[in-house]
């Protein structure tokens, strides 16, 4: 699904990135880290970036919420929210490196500018990281 709408993105009017200056809501670096750690936390350290560079090109995207709490709950986008580790994590607590990452992303740290990921497979094209593809 996430696949045919970037397709639609791509085959419509090429997208730029609008520039923003994200005002971070109180919670919102925590929730940052916490899909992040519920996404990445076995990937290496630049793809934990990675997710949160996804996150936040949403954010820059007209195509998604503008803001983390909404790219993040955005029905049917991250299956941690729907299976309920998301709410655990939160709950449980975040680890310092994926809190890191959360910092990192938010500092400017860029590495890929990727709407999507998922596991690789093999059948989507994109930027391999770790087990996942970029794209």
């Amino acid at each position: 699904e996430d696949y045919e709408k970037w397709l639609a993105i791509q085959n419509g009017n090429p997208e730029d990135f609008i520039d923003i200056d994200y005002e971070v809501q109180e919670g919102e670096v925590y929730l940052l880290a916490a899909i992040i750690q519920c996404e990445a936390e076995s990937e290496p350290y630049i793809g934990k970036i990675a997710v949160g560079n996804v996150i936040f090109n949403r954010i820059r995207s007209s195509h998604f919420p503008n803001t983390i709490t909404g790219v993040v709950y955005q029905p049917g986008q991250f299956s941690p929210v729907a299976s309920g580790r998301l709410a655990y994590r939160l709950e449980a607590g975040v680890n310092e490196e994926c809190t890191r990452a959360a910092y990192e992303v938010l500092s400017g740290k860029h590495v890929i500018d990727a709407l999507f990921f998922r596991t690789n497979r093999g059948t989507i094209d994109g930027t391999i990281i770790g087990t996942h593809v970029f794209y």
